[in-house]
């Protein structure tokens, strides 16, 4: 996993897809990064029906793209309650909250010292304990997919598998630029459509997934949820 310092710093794309996936306290923080960048189910934890009856996705259609980049460009806000499970044995769960174009934050419950919040320009990991963000480029990351102002399927990244059963929809995309540095499914149930669950799996097979539950649209949030201050402590104490 890529060392947190006490210091702020970008991380490079490929560094961020590659990062998950180490043992003891990084299992958590891997998984805390991956929360944000898919939706999927992993076949010990889906709470949707398994894709029995798949399609390839060569059998994409231009119809079907559009339908998911509408679903997510008519996104204004959202929240949800999330759990989130990674297969190295990592578990968390916490609460999401996201207002589109730009701007999500992931609060997880204790034990966990772990928040994650994209500001609109940056993505930031922070962790309590030892009092240390860092700072990601959003544009960077695959949950500028999701945040974009101009969603697309087709434009950074690609699809490289489709699934749809009588009641989800499973797209799996890598980013053109590095195809080899992982993946992220997104799931979403169609009727009505609604995003579900993400998955992200790194290069060495190691898959975090984060489902959603008590999904809302269309609120107004706070916008103090997605402004970050890192907390100093007082002299003395």
């Amino acid at each position: 996993m890529t060392r947190l310092t006490q210091e702020p710093k970008t991380l490079r794309k490929s560094t961020l897809w590659k990062s998950f996936g180490k043992k003891s306290r990084a299992i958590l923080a891997a998984g805390a990064l991956a929360t944000a960048v898919g939706l999927g189910a992993l076949t010990s934890l889906t709470l949707l029906p398994s894709p029995a009856t798949a399609q390839s996705n060569d059998q994409v259609s231009p119809e079907m793209v559009k339908k998911i980049e509408d679903y997510l460009a008519g996104i204004t806000t959202l929240t949800a309650d999330f759990v989130q499970i990674s297969s190295d044995g990592g578990a968390a769960e916490g609460k999401l909250f996201m207002e589109r174009p730009g701007k999500m934050r992931f609060e997880y419950n204790p034990p966990a010292q772990i928040l994650l919040v994209a500001t609109g320009h940056d993505f930031i990991y922070y962790d309590k304990e030892i009092n240390a963000p860092t700072y990601i480029d959003i544009d960077e990351t695959p949950a500028g997919i999701i945040l974009a102002e101009n969603i697309s399927l087709t434009d950074k990244v690609r699809i490289v598998d489709y699934r749809r059963t009588a009641e989800t929809i499973r797209v799996t995309l890598v980013r053109k630029s590095d195809p080899g540095a992982g993946s992220v499914t997104l799931v979403f149930s169609e009727k009505p459509m609604q995003l579900r669950q993400w998955i992200v799996t790194d290069p060495t097979g190691i898959e975090t997934t984060v489902t959603l539950f008590n999904t809302k649209e269309g609120m107004q949030l706070d916008p103090e949820l997605f402004k970050f201050e890192r907390v100093w402590p007082q002299r003395g104490s």
